[in-house]
């Protein structure tokens, strides 16, 4: 879910500016300027699978933008009285929020939690000229109808100092904050799982394996690598076989035993007998969030947004502490030590998602959006029909 009018990127060191062009909501759009005379080095480029890495992020991009956090604070403060509005599929948490305003003390963030009605009270929202969210959110796939819509400010994110290497994936208005991915869930005390779809047709796992019926997904990296129609040729012979059950609770008889495999993405259950493993033509894919067109507090949203994607003291509790380990896994673009330093879930999911880039996942881009969109409505459509 995650278009937006020109920006006017304005070189003044130390100053954040605002754009002389008017949005589609009738206010002006802030922009950032990376400051007169910055001097930000070039990526030290690692390419894990589709993902390019920059291990000097943090020596040489981080300070830029940690320095323009600073003036987007002092102008969300000025802003909608310093209300910050924040709907995505599940409303923050109050540790979240915390860790936010223990740097931005005088922002009050109001959040809801949506889930598949989060695109319509979007569009609602706007509609009806109710206060909106200011951030929006998604994968490239998932956010193809409210991109499409016009819901995201053209920010220039580059101008803050964010590599360009990292706006590269997707439209460069989306700041990439994530990765997800499509994975076999196993309990590793029941059975030992294949490393691809195909193998699933083994006898063994007659009875064994579950899916969500909205998860279709799960089976597009499959498509992308070998076809629609392989796809779709492979999700019937999952369900005829007796293989494949549809749960809405995956969860329960994964960690009993009852189906100890399960197609999904990451893990939340700390059950030390859960193991998630990448799988051949498994999907993985980047997050991103942005600036709501519609939004009252833009400056709040860049400041939220780029402070939750890269701020390095957020990532190190994310990554170490269990309160944390259920957050998504940060941007695979971020340097290695980042993850080197995960523990417990944190480390559980981001070993997966990083193993299956770097094994060749199947990851979606903003050319092949629309390819992926189709491959996911034909597994849907076999997944369900």
């Amino acid at each position: 879910m995650r278009t937006r009018m020109g920006y006017v990127a304005v070189a003044a060191a130390g100053m954040l500016l605002l754009s002389s062009c008017a949005t589609s909501s009738g206010e002006a759009a802030p922009t950032a300027a990376a400051g007169e005379g910055a001097d930000i080095a070039p990526c030290e480029a690692v390419e894990v699978g589709a993902i390019t890495r920059c291990e000097n992020f943090y020596e040489d991009n981080w300070p830029e933008i940690d320095r323009q956090l600073d003036a987007l604070y002092e102008q969300a403060k000025e802003t909608d009285g310093g209300r910050l509005v924040i709907w995505d599929w599940y409303e923050l948490g109050p540790e979240v929020i915390a860790a936010f305003n223990e740097r931005f003390p005088d922002l009050t963030i109001e959040t809801r939690g949506l889930t598949y009605n989060l695109s319509s009270a979007i569009i609602s929202a706007k509609a009806t000229g109710s206060r909106n969210t200011d951030v929006v959110s998604g994968s490239i796939t998932s956010m193809a109808a409210m991109y499409d819509e016009g819901f995201w400010e053209k920010v220039d994110w580059s101008s803050f100092g964010v590599p360009k290497e990292y706006l590269e994936l997707g439209a460069p208005e989306l700041l990439p904050d994530s990765i997800n991915g499509s994975l076999m869930q196993v309990n590793t005390d029941k059975i030992e799982a294949p490393d691809s779809l195909d193998g699933l047709l083994a006898p063994e796992y007659t009875g064994k394996v579950s899916v969500a019926a909205y998860n279709a997904v799960v089976f597009a990296g499959y498509g992308k690598a070998l076809g629609e129609d392989a796809m779709v040729d492979l999700i019937g012979e999952l369900k005829s076989s007796g293989t494949l059950s549809l749960l809405e609770d995956q969860n329960t008889p994964l960690s009993s035993g009852d189906v100890p495999i399960a197609l999904n993405q990451t893990l939340f259950n700390p059950n030390p007998s859960l193991a998630a493993q990448p799988f051949e033509h498994s999907g993985v894919w980047a997050q991103f969030s942005g600036v709501n067109t519609d939004a009252k507090n833009k400056p709040g949203a860049m400041l939220w947004v780029l402070w939750n994607a890269y701020d390095p003291d957020w990532l190190k509790l994310r990554m170490t502490d269990e309160r944390f380990a259920t957050t998504q896994v940060p941007y695979a673009g971020l340097p290695s030590s980042l993850f080197d330093e995960a523990t417990g879930l944190m480390k559980t999911n981001a070993d997966a998602l990083l193993t299956g880039l770097e094994s060749g996942a199947e990851t979606e881009t903003q050319d092949t959006r629309d390819e992926w969109n189709a491959l996911i409505n034909a597994a849907d459509a076999a997944l369900n029909g």
